[in-house]
């Protein structure tokens, strides 16, 4: 995972703005709608924490995994929650089968060993466990419009970029069934790289379509066995 540039987490991405507030309750919806509605869930990547505490205000056993001392320490100040300091390219401090959900959410493209963590996440969840993932689409119609602008190229630490195909086959290589894989277009939070695109929150809500929205989302469940 690449380096962290001083000043990373002030930008608006880290910020508790409305929008992302909206966000936070369309994912903790985005569990229940997928069969997860309690239970230990793990987010990698989690950043200042904001949707382990929401996880843990709707009820969820939150815990978070973050590679950030700074981040992991503003998280535990502000609400008191699991956050860990962790590296997710690392084997992961919890035990086999431990958790109901782990999540990924615009984390996934900054690993460089997508598939050591894919089979981590495999290794702590239960049987039948979920496995949430977002990030960005390399089929994306922004892509070829923003260019140099479009939201990978803004961030030095993105080292690796998925399309469905190569998403899909991530997953089911790191012993996943996947249930849904589809592109979204989340209006909550665009213009969050170029302010420019802020009038287009007026939408206030997330568009999923088959092909050529912004990023990816997959919801897979564990395989019984890994090479089935």
């Amino acid at each position: 995972m690449a380096t962290q540039a001083h000043g990373y987490f002030d930008r608006e991405y880290f910020t508790l703005h409305e929008g992302r507030r909206k966000y936070l309750t369309y994912l903790i919806e985005l569990l229940a709608h997928s069969g997860v509605e309690g239970g230990r869930i793990l987010d990698l990547g989690s950043g200042l924490g904001f949707f382990v505490e929401a996880m843990a205000h709707a009820g969820f056993d939150a815990y978070g995994l973050e590679k950030s001392a700074e981040a992991a320490r503003q998280a535990q100040e502000r609400f008191g929650g699991n956050v860990m300091l962790g590296d997710a390219e690392a084997r992961f401090p919890f035990p086999d089968s431990h958790f109901a959900a782990v999540t990924l959410l615009d984390v996934i493209e900054h690993f460089h060993r997508v598939d050591e963590v894919l089979t981590q996440c495999r290794r702590v969840l239960e049987p039948r466990g979920k496995l949430f993932v977002i990030t960005l689409n390399a089929g994306s119609l922004a892509r070829p419009l923003l260019r140099k602008n479009w939201s990978f190229f803004l961030d030095s630490t993105h080292v690796t970029l998925f399309s469905k195909a190569s998403l899909r086959r991530a997953i089911e290589d790191a012993g996943f069934q996947v249930e849904r894989l589809t592109t979204m277009n989340n209006f909550y939070l665009i213009g969050e790289g170029n302010p420019w695109l802020k009038p287009l929150r007026r939408i206030g809500r997330i568009v999923t379509t088959p092909w050529l929205g912004d990023s990816l989302l997959a919801v897979a469940e564990r395989r019984e066995s890994p090479h089935r």
